[in-house]
């Protein structure tokens, strides 16, 4: 596999940062994350977008931002990639006083473990914690809260970790959360990262006659819902039918759950 080292190509496995890296030193950085299917990126127009608006909620500047493009293309191509993941940094190596920090760029592929099938035929099961990240906005590297705690499960239906405020939920530590109540979809409209598979979700309720709206979701409407479940780019859609020790509507996933998620696989296929 080939990968981008902030100005050259290189074998990933020749890539690396330095330990005095004020990113690894501080836990800050920029980061993006897409599929790879059939030589292309899925929606990569969506997630660049959203990377630059990242750089810019985190005060980041890279030499690379016209060529962002080019660069992923050129990646593709060289690895010879039909279907991988694609995973972009950009790194603030050295500490400045003040203002927009200069960062390094670093573009590679990468292979991600499937989801088992069987969470999608019978719901995943998340757990909750108190947490809210630092610029939701942004998609940065600092992941450790929602690590740290899925290391403590030893349960294989927990797929992750559902951030709320004491009063509201926002966002798992790797997605976006969606409940479905007497037939309408709410997803929470404020301090989470907008996923580009939420987009997309939000995209094609209307399309399919799905009333939704993005408002608070209190954690007695997620605890009473109907339906939940979880959208991101590894996950796509994933029914949840347990939060905590609480059994999500019947147990089983539900019938709008399913239809968002045939939709949604059909858009994948013929992307």
């Amino acid at each position: 596999m080939i990968g981008f080292n902030n100005g050259t190509y290189e074998p990933v496995s020749a890539i690396g940062v330095p330990v005095t890296s004020l990113s690894i030193n501080r836990s800050y950085g920029a980061f993006e994350f897409f599929e790879i299917t059939d030589g292309r990126p899925f929606y990569g127009e969506r997630h660049l977008a959203r990377f630059r608006r990242s750089l810019e909620v985190l005060n980041l500047k890279i030499d690379f931002d016209n060529q962002l493009e080019q660069i992923v293309t050129e990646v593709i191509r060289l690895s010879e990639i039909q279907h991988a993941y694609l995973k972009l940094f950009a790194l603030p190596h050295e500490l400045t006083c003040n203002g927009v920090r200069q960062a390094a760029l670093y573009v590679f592929p990468t292979e991600m473990p499937l989801f088992d099938p069987i969470l999608y035929k019978e719901g995943a099961k998340l757990v909750t914690h108190l947490y809210q990240r630092f610029l939701p906005e942004a998609k940065s590297t600092n992941y450790f809260p929602g690590q740290y705690w899925m290391d403590q499960e030893c349960d294989p239906r927990v797929a992750d970790v559902l951030y709320h405020n004491g009063r509201t939920v926002q966002e798992s530590s790797r997605g976006n959360i969606f409940v479905v109540k007497d037939g309408a979809v709410v997803t929470p409209a404020e301090d989470v990262l907008k996923g580009i598979t939420r987009g997309l979700v939000l995209e094609m309720l209307p399309l399919l006659g799905i009333l939704h709206t993005e408002a608070d979701v209190s954690l007695d409407l997620l605890y009473g819902a109907d339906e939940v479940f979880v959208s991101s780019t590894t996950k796509h859609i994933l029914p949840v039918t347990q939060i905590d020790d609480k059994m999500i509507g019947s147990g089983k996933p539900g019938e709008i759950t399913c239809k968002i998620r045939e939709v949604f696989m059909r858009l994948k296929h013929e992307y």
